[in-house]
């Protein structure tokens, strides 16, 4: 009986499971797409040199001042990716605003108060606050880096269901 019973679920769990359900941007992980933009660069991306050695950590109330350069900003979740080992200019933050937020309001908000010299005794050569929807990125680096990462970050959460 368990056996008749199992071979009935599978096909009726593998439905469910393929029925197109896409995950919503606003319920997406920052994680998981910091994630998705690595595995999207290119083979031959600049940023894949900095993906082994780095870290990943949540965006909270006690270090958005330090990810994002400021804080207060209306956000539900966030991540940031950035070296394990520093002094290395690279920063790559995820943050997902709060549904009734002004979306352009906090990308401004944010992008008027990087610091890009976070870091003791360097400085990231470029910074800028990318946004798609209700979604933005945070991208401190070399030029050629930043530029490789927004274009992989724009893909990403391009595809994702609105």
């Amino acid at each position: 009986m368990k056996k008749i019973f199992v071979l009935i679920l599978i096909p009726v769990l593998l439905l469910c499971s393929c029925g197109g359900n896409k995950i919503k941007l606003s319920d997406a992980d920052p994680s998981d797409i910091i994630d998705e933009v690595y595995n999207k660069l290119p083979k031959d991306a600049e940023a894949r040199e900095y993906v082994p050695c780095l870290i990943t950590s949540e965006i909270n109330e006690r270090s958005e001042e330090y990810y994002l350069g400021i804080s207060g900003v209306r956000y539900k979740k966030g991540a940031a990716s950035e070296a394990f080992e520093q002094p290395t200019t690279y920063s790559f933050c995820v943050v997902i605003f709060e549904d009734d937020a002004d979306y352009d309001a906090e990308r401004i908000k944010i992008e008027q108060n990087i610091n890009k010299s976070k870091w003791v005794c360097a400085s990231a050569e470029e910074a800028f606050v990318v946004r798609y929807k209700n979604t933005a990125a945070v991208i401190m680096g070399p030029k050629n880096v930043c530029s490789e990462l927004e274009n992989a970050f724009l893909s990403v959460v391009s595809s994702i269901e609105k």
